[in-house]
């Protein structure tokens, strides 16, 4: 309300002029890390902008549930300063990650893809934009925000669609981390209106840095350079991991406690999963016949669907957890390895006494070298 005190905490020294200039008369208040509990309660009644790292708001707005404010809005740290302060509602939780798979077919088909890419069968080659943007609104409904979202095939850039989806993702979620995952080999391709659309969602690319993608470097860095879009390329990708097990596990909580990715949800046509890999796993069943559990996630039709309790379940081990490794299985990365081609052993982890009992225990050891390594490139990349 006009008039109510607003307090802005903020956590980049450099960015206060910006923040000044872009907010006006306001309380600017630096910390380190998160405002404390008796700051927060002290704004009660007023407005409060949290500038602070992306990584920082999902936690800090949650502290502030069930306190009433006057107002409370985000300015993200990923986010340019000129951005005015994002209203957000802080009675539903933020979601920290999300990815979605606007494409089911690849230009690459990679053995053993974690998507099951070289094996779909009787799928629409695309995530059509209107159950698209029906199903980012149905999770707006149920999340204040979206820490980041990546936009995955299969291929992306194959969907002629793409900056649509890129705009509804931006419109609907204006407070996210918004990527691109492609391999790249389209890019120089893109159309410039393409490119610009992009940009000016604020919308960068997360290049798989495959082998056939190494070579096209120079050319995809010169295209995105001239268009000014950003990107970012992984490390080389030579390997890919087995992870289903072909014995499950008594208790979901090893493979759960001891994984690497425990932030990646997807979102798959109206359902919002837990882990990507077991949302993408009922394709491996239906080309081999197995049985690996496809009831992990929430149904957004679901009318009594509550965000909080989503987040919470995410932070639980769930069912398909007994069904995947607990250690890293390496197979080596081979392009173009079409269905008929394709094994059940490409996913499967073999059941000896070294896959099974000892990189479990190797991965326990650099699980948290691997965290600290990951929070490090993001943090690079400006998150």
């Amino acid at each position: 309300m006009a008039g109510d005190p607003h307090t802005v905490f903020y956590d980049d020294k450099n960015r206060l002029a910006a923040l000044q200039a872009v907010i006006g008369a306001a309380d600017f208040r630096y910390v380190k890390d998160l405002p404390s509990p008796q700051a927060l309660s002290a704004c009660r009644g007023g407005a409060v902008t949290l500038a602070l790292a992306n990584d920082k708001l999902q936690k800090a707005a949650a502290d502030m549930r069930g306190t009433a404010y006057s107002g409370v809005s985000v300015i993200p740290g990923h986010i340019g300063v000129q951005t005015a302060p994002i209203p957000i509602d802080i009675s539903k939780p933020r979601l920290d990650y999300m990815e979605t798979e606007i494409t089911h077919v690849c230009n690459l088909n990679c053995r053993g893809c974690c998507g099951f890419m070289n094996i779909v069968s009787g799928e629409e080659r695309y995530y059509a934009l209107g159950r698209f943007t029906a199903d980012l609104k149905r999770l707006k409904e149920l999340f204040w925000g979206i820490g980041k979202i990546r936009l995955m095939g299969g291929e992306p850039l194959l969907n002629p669609d793409l900056a649509d989806h890129v705009e509804a993702a931006r419109e609907i979620f204006p407070d996210c981390d918004l990527r691109i995952v492609t391999n790249g080999l389209l890019l120089p391709t893109l159309s410039k209106e393409t490119l610009e659309r992009v940009k000016k969602a604020g919308c960068s690319f997360d290049i798989s840095n495959y082998p056939p993608t190494q070579k096209k470097k120079k050319e995809i860095l010169a295209a995105l350079g001239a268009a000014g879009v950003g990107c970012n390329f992984s490390i080389p990708m030579r390997y890919f991991f087995r992870n289903l097990r072909q014995t499950p596990d008594p208790s979901p909580a090893p493979a759960f406690n001891n994984c690497i990715f425990t932030h990646c949800h997807m979102l798959l046509e109206g359902r919002l999963s837990p882990c990507s890999f077991a949302a993408c796993t009922y394709r491996y069943n239906r080309r081999y016949g197995a049985m690996y559990p496809e009831t992990d996630g929430f149904d957004l039709s679901d009318p009594g669907l509550d965000g909080w309790r989503i987040v919470d379940a995410f932070a639980s081990p769930h069912e398909f957890c007994r069904y995947c490794g607990s250690g890293i299985i390496p197979i080596r990365w081979q392009g173009h390895c079409a269905a008929a081609q394709a094994k059940e052993s490409d996913w499967q982890i073999p059941d000896t006494f070294v896959c099974t009992k000892i990189a479990p225990k190797v991965q326990s050891a650099v699980k948290k070298s691997a965290k600290t390594l990951r929070a490090r490139l993001q943090k690079k990349e400006g998150n």
